[in-house]
Parts: structure tokens; sequence; C-alpha cells
């Protein structure tokens, strides 16, 4: 049976909101190396925002945060985490990054965050103009992306061409970075863990660029 990718992720919602981060140091890395370029009146976009842990984490250090998700379950337990949690500042939408609307002029955001994301989507180059045209000048994107170079013959995206899972794009960090430069950023800093696959990559919207 074919599994279209939001069928799959709201089918495995529950589960993952309850499966603990494969690699909690790593995380913690991401988290406190964000943390520490944000500032209280940044808005920000998180794309595939999953059930919200990242967002809801980030939420006390800005004044904003739309964190949206294709997965109407996924957005379910973000919502409820907010609630729970007493949070306002994050609002939880269900949306493909290319359904979210480019905001213009000073509705621009001062950050996208895309953790996890950037190895699912349909079109790389497609995500990073939207990106770009999301961000104030200056903007920076924040993203976590795995890297699969030289694992074409597992099976991992064999099932995802044929839909039993979501579809992974094989990357490496260096074409990340090179297509991220194309479209006008500049990487500001690049990080892997040993023997990690997920490299996570700071870069900043050129002043100028539209």
């Amino acid at each position: 049976m074919l599994i279209h990718p939001p069928r799959f992720w709201n089918m495995m919602a529950r589960s993952y909101a309850r499966r603990p981060v494969g690699n909690q140091a790593a995380y913690e890395y991401k988290l406190d190396f964000t943390a520490r370029h944000l500032s209280p009146q940044d808005r920000l976009l998180e794309i595939g925002c999953g059930t919200g842990t990242t967002a809801l984490i980030h939420a006390p250090n800005v004044a904003h945060i739309d964190a949206i998700d294709y997965s109407s379950e996924m957005i379910s337990i973000a919502r409820e985490k907010a609630k729970e949690q007493g949070v306002g500042n994050v609002n939880f939408e269900v949306s493909a990054f290319d359904c979210w609307p480019i905001r213009v002029k000073d509705q621009k955001y001062d950050a996208v965050l895309a953790m996890s994301v950037l190895h699912l989507v349909l079109d790389l180059d497609e995500a990073l103009e939207r990106v770009r045209g999301s961000l104030k000048e200056g903007g920076l994107l924040f993203s976590s992306t795995v890297c699969l170079e030289g694992m074409e013959k597992y099976a991992i995206p064999a099932l995802g061409a044929i839909g039993l899972l979501p579809k992974i794009r094989v990357l490496s960090q260096e074409i990340l970075v090179e297509r991220m430069q194309a479209f006008g950023f500049s990487v500001e800093h690049k990080w892997r863990p040993e023997n990690g696959s997920a490299a996570f990559i700071v870069a900043r919207k050129g002043v100028g660029s539209r």
C-alpha cells in the first residue's frame, strides 16, 4: 500500500511525539547556537515543525513564531503542548511550505528554521527561493539536514521512491552550501556531530537580495 507523506506523518505523529531525541547533545547544541542569535523582537518561521518542541523551546526568546507542518496530527499535538505550557506567541498552522504566503516588506521574518526538512522537499532550489523571499535582509536560515551522500544504494531512498516512506533526497553538506550560496546566502556556520549524518548550517540572507 502506498502511503502519501502527510498520511505517513499523521500515522506516526503520536509515537513520534513519545520518541526520545536520537542525539540529545547534538540537539541541545543546535538549540543553544540558535538561541544565541535570536532577539526578543524577532519574528520566526519554522517549516516542518513536527510536534512543536523546537518552536516552544525558542518561544521565550522571541516576539512571535509561525510554525507550520503539513501533518494535521503533528499540529494537533503541537497545539496541545502550547496550551499545556501556556505559550501564546507561537502560531501552529497546517500548511506545506510552498502554500505558506510570502510576507512583504516589514512583515518578513528575522529567521527561518528548517530542522530536518530540506532533505524531504521535492525541489530544494524552490524551497531556498521561498526561504530567501520570506526573510528580511540579513535574516538567518538555521537548518539541520540529513546528508546521505554515499548511501544511494541503501533502502531508504528506494522505499521513498515507491511511496512506502517519505522520499529522502540524497544530499551532501557541500551541495547544501553551494545551493545556499547560489541563492544569495552567506554561510556563517557549519557543524556535524562526529559520525552524524545531519549537517547544521546557518546562513544569512545577503543585503540587497530580494
